[in-house]
């Protein structure tokens, strides 16, 4: 399940940024994971926890708001 960050503007609009969901069954198997590709150091987040990662690094990236 992925994850999207949308920003629109008068100009248009584009999804910016995306993170991948893993249950925590998955996060909790790390051979699953492995064999599916995914880092060690991938946790299990919440899908709000994950839109929260997104807007932080939308905002630290400079995008305008507002």
């Amino acid at each position: 399940i992925g994850v999207f960050l949308a920003y629109a503007s008068d100009r248009g609009r584009a999804l910016i940024d995306r993170e991948l969901y893993l249950p925590k069954a998955w996060t909790e198997n790390r051979d699953r994971c492995r064999d599916a590709g995914i880092d060690d150091d991938v946790e299990f987040a919440t899908k709000p926890e994950l839109a929260q990662t997104m807007l932080e690094r939308a905002l630290d990236a400079g995008i305008p708001f507002g």
